[in-house]
C-alpha cells in the first residue's frame, strides 16, 4: 500500500474518531460541583435553552452570539449554584413544603394574575407547565424559608414598610389599559399568509410557525401596548378576541401580520391584601440576599462549591 492511501486512511478514519471524541468530552465537561451534585456543560446549555432562543438573534454576528451566551450561562450557572446549596442544606435541616402551603401560595399567585385563565395563559407564553411552575414555586418557598433560618432575625420587615412599598407599586401606576400580544409578520405573501393563518387556527403555535418560515416571517414572542398606542384597526380587533385568542389575517402595507392577545390589563391596581404576601417575599428577599451571598461565598471558600466554567 502507498502512503498516499495510509495518509487518506488517516484522515477518513483517525481525525473524524478524535474530533468525536473531543467533543463528547467538551460537551460532557463539568462545569460545576455543590456537594455531590455536578452540572454538565450540556446539561448547562439545556437550561439556557430558553434564554438562548429568546435573547439570541439568527441575524447575529458569532461573535456577539458567543458572548451573550457566555452572559447567560454564568446567570444560570448562578442561580443554579443557588438553588442547588439551598435545596441540600434544607434537606439537612429538614425543611420542606407541604401541598397545603404550596396550595395556598399557588392560589394567591393564580388571583393575583386575574384569575386560573388568564394564569394558564401567562404560562403559556413563558413556556413552562403548569406542573413545572407548581415545583420552581415549591422551591422557592423552601428558599425563602432556609434564609429565614439563616438570618435569624436579622431580617425585619415591618408594617410601615410594607405600606411604603404598596405606596411606591401603585404610585406610577398606569391606569390606561394594556395589551400583551405576540406578533407574526409575513413579508408581502397572502397566498403563503392565508396558509399560516389557517395552521395557526388548527392549533400550530406561534413558535411552531416561525421555526418552519424563519426565512419569511418575522416574529415578536410579546410585546406590551397601552390602549392608545394602538392604532384603530388593530384595536378593534383585539377588543373582539379573548386572550389566547388571534386576530383575523391584517394587511398592512405589502405585509400581512397576525396578532395574538395573551393577556389584557385593565389598569386597576391590586388592594394592599392583595399584594401583601409578594411585597413581604419582595423586601425579604431584598435584605436577605446579602446574607445569602456571604454564606455562598464561605461555602465556597470551604470547597463546598467548585466552578470550572
Amino acid at each position: 500500500m502507498s502512503k498516499k492511501f495510509f495518509f487518506f486512511l488517516f484522515l477518513n478514519i483517525f481525525i473524524p474518531f478524535w474530533y468525536l471524541a473531543f467533543a463528547s468530552e467538551t460537551i460532557n465537561k463539568i462545569v460545576a460541583v455543590v456537594g455531590d451534585e455536578f452540572l454538565t456543560l450540556y446539561d448547562l446549555d439545556e437550561l439556557c435553552k430558553p434564554y438562548f432562543k429568546r435573547f439570541i438573534r439568527p441575524d447575529l454576528p458569532l461573535k456577539e452570539k458567543e458572548k451573550i451566551k457566555n452572559q447567560i450561562r454564568k446567570r444560570v450557572l448562578k442561580g443554579w449554584i443557588e438553588e442547588s446549596v439551598l435545596k441540600i442544606e434544607a434537606k439537612k435541616y429538614g425543611f420542606t413544603v407541604s401541598d397545603k402551603e404550596l396550595e395556598r401560595f399557588l392560589t394567591n399567585e393564580i388571583n393575583l394574575r386575574g384569575g386560573e385563565k388568564k394564569f394558564k395563559e401567562y404560562l403559556k407564553t413563558q413556556g413552562i407547565s403548569y406542573e413545572e411552575y407548581k415545583e420552581k414555586l415549591r422551591d422557592r418557598l423552601l428558599k425563602i424559608k432556609l434564609v429565614q433560618f439563616q438570618v435569624k432575625g436579622k431580617v425585619l420587615i415591618t408594617e410601615e414598610e410594607l405600606k411604603k412599598a404598596y405606596e411606591k407599586a401603585i404610585k406610577n401606576y398606569d391606569t390606561v389599559p394594556k395589551y400583551w400580544i405576540s406578533v407574526l409578520i409575513i413579508k408581502g405573501d397572502e397566498k403563503l399568509a392565508s396558509s399560516i393563518y389557517e395552521e395557526i387556527l388548527q392549533g400550530k403555535s406561534f413558535e411552531e410557525v416561525y421555526n418552519t418560515y424563519s426565512q419569511n416571517i418575522q416574529f415578536i414572542k410579546e410585546e406590551v401596548f397601552k390602549k392608545n398606542e394602538l392604532i384603530p384597526e388593530i384595536l378593534e380587533k383585539l377588543e373582539n378576541i379573548n386572550p389566547g385568542e388571534v386576530t383575523p389575517l391584517i394587511k398592512k402595507g405589502d405585509d400581512y401580520c397576525i396578532i395574538r392577545l395573551l393577556k389584557t390589563e385593565a389598569g386597576i391596581p391590586p388592594s394592599f391584601e392583595e399584594m401583601r404576601e409578594k411585597l413581604y417575599q419582595k423586601l425579604f428577599e431584598l435584605k436577605a440576599q446579602a446574607v445569602l451571598e456571604k454564606w455562598i461565598k464561605e461555602l465556597e471558600e470551604k470547597r463546598y462549591i467548585k466552578i470550572y466554567l
